[in-house]
């Protein structure tokens, strides 16, 4: 069975406001930022994650979760 949840990585984009003659450089933050995507609808799941090994877990145990639910019957 493939999983149902997958990890994303989405680009950073940050934007940082300067002071006319302000020198100093803002610090260094990552460029990259994870995303948990529901293959069934290409919705994203959750508020997103810094670094990617938590991403992972989190999919994990959404995977997990989802494999012990009966699957849906239609109505009709």
């Amino acid at each position: 069975m493939e999983d149902i949840f997958v990890v994303k990585r989405c680009s950073k984009i940050v934007i940082h406001g300067r002071r006319a003659g302000d020198s100093q450089r803002e610090p260094v933050e990552a460029s990259a930022w994870f995303r948990i995507c529901d293959t069934r609808t290409g919705g994203f799941f959750g508020d997103g994650f810094d670094q990617q090994a938590d991403a992972q877990r989190e999919c994990q145990r959404l995977n997990a979760a989802s494999s012990q639910l009966p699957a849906r019957q239609n109505s009709g």
